[in-house]
């Protein structure tokens, strides 16, 4: 599968062979022939500097994808290797697709996100979303439809290279210039619990986008599987929590993005509870 030369697919790492070598397993099931550019963060002791041998060993010996490796020899954390990733990649395509080590994507996720993209989705849209809720997901439903939502779940996820250099070379003079304005509940919880984490950068990127009145689309199934709640992960928590089960589907309908409000607030009123795990 070639999605076309202006995507790129960017996955981040760190110290988790086991979760990374299933995303890789599944780009290969999928036949991806795009770039992958995998951004391996330093170590932060010898214990890291042993399991990062066995990660560059797996990704230097892959010959069944083609993947572009950068590592950083000395940790940054994942704030900075996000940033400075999608910078890097930003700009030399238009579009990004951005995976993690604990974000498989299921079967039908680049053809959701590529069906979108080539759709050449309006400017109200910051980011497209692979995610979605246990709640909201509709396993058994077989038409992907696209919804449309307040807040952003980075777990697999794309976004337009000039949307992107917007954001970086404007957050600081945006939230500056509208300090004073309302944000959400579900903001100001994040603030309030993680404005203090150097490592969390997702919430600037929320806070901008909603100071720009910006959406987000999501699928009506979730097109992730979000493996990294066992424990691996530095900011998360144990839980099953955000499982949701696959059942294959025959058809994605990106003829229009739905805004139903009742699934706005179902999905704000599940963040505002469940906002803890994430962080």
């Amino acid at each position: 599968m070639y999605l076309n030369k202006k995507i790129a697919i960017i996955l981040f790492a760190y110290n988790r062979p086991s979760h990374l070598r299933r995303v890789l397993i599944a780009l290969e099931d999928y036949k991806i022939k795009n770039p992958i550019y995998l951004f391996l963060d330093g170590p932060k002791n010898k214990k890291d500097k042993i399991i990062q041998k066995e990660i560059t060993f797996m990704v230097k010996t892959n010959k069944n994808l083609n993947i572009k490796f950068f590592y950083y020899k000395k940790n940054i954390g994942i704030a900075k290797s996000v940033f400075r990733g999608i910078d890097k990649i930003s700009s030399r395509f238009k579009h990004i697709i951005i995976l993690e080590d604990d974000t498989i994507p299921r079967k039908e996720f680049f053809n959701y996100t590529f069906s979108i993209i080539k759709k050449n989705y309006s400017n109200e849209i910051a980011a497209i979303c692979g995610y979605q809720l246990p709640e909201i997901h509709s396993k058994y439903r077989k038409v992907i439809n696209v919804l449309v939502f307040d807040n952003f779940i980075p777990w697999g996820w794309s976004i337009k290279s000039r949307d992107w250099k917007d954001f970086r070379k404007n957050y600081k003079k945006e939230r500056k210039k509208k300090n004073n304005i309302k944000l959400s509940k579900l903001l100001n919880l994040l603030i309030n619990k993680v404005s203090n984490k150097k490592n969390i950068w997702s919430l600037d990127f929320m806070i901008y986008n909603f100071l720009n009145k910006k959406k987000y689309i999501f699928p009506t199934k979730s097109l992730i599987k979000n493996i990294g709640f066992d424990g691996s992960g530095i900011n998360s928590k144990i839980t099953d929590r955000f499982n949701t089960y696959y059942t294959k589907s025959t058809n994605i309908n990106v003829g229009s993005y739905k805004k139903y409000n009742n699934l706005i607030n179902k999905q704000n009123n599940i963040l505002e509870k469940v906002f803890s795990f994430f962080y």
